[in-house]
């Protein structure tokens, strides 16, 4: 068997070369990110306490995405998206909240409800606060995107 031209895998094959797979090794999770972020939730939630919100779930992951927090406001539902940004070397932390990302959270509301029927009647909002800063300043910004994930 003679390999078409430009296969080269095919005469790879045929000269007895076999290609060996790298294992790549497994990168250990970024404490410091993890820890910062883990802070800014946590001023987050207390600052819809404080606002007049009660937190009902933290830090659900599903395989379509993940959810920071899910609060009431009233009679709304809301999911909320937290971003936390020490320095704005990076830009900031409003700006960090892409299209992927808002598709992301809302892919994973829509697994939540469907989870929580009882919950899934009542209006739904999305939120977005930013925690930026040292010391942090707390922006809570409501309804920064809908359903569809549009700003």
């Amino acid at each position: 068997m003679r390999p078409e031209p430009g296969d080269w895998k095919a005469k790879l094959k045929a000269l007895g070369i076999r290609r060996s797979r790298v294992q790549r090794a497994k990168r250990e999770p970024d404490r410091r990110k993890q820890e910062t972020g883990a802070g800014g939730e946590e001023l987050a939630a207390q600052h819809l306490v404080e606002g007049g919100c009660s937190i009902l779930d933290r830090n659900v992951r599903y395989s379509g995405g993940e959810l920071d927090l899910v609060a009431e406001d009233g009679n709304d539902l809301v999911f909320v998206e937290v971003r936390t940004r020490k320095t704005p070397s990076a830009g900031s932390a409003l700006e960090s909240v892409t299209a992927g990302k808002r598709a992301r959270v809302v892919r994973a509301a829509r697994i939540w409800l469907v989870k929580h029927p009882r919950l899934a009647a009542r209006p739904v909002r999305f939120d977005v606060v930013a925690v930026e800063g040292i010391p942090p300043a707390v922006t809570w910004l409501r309804g920064a995107f809908d359903g569809e994930g549009r700003a």
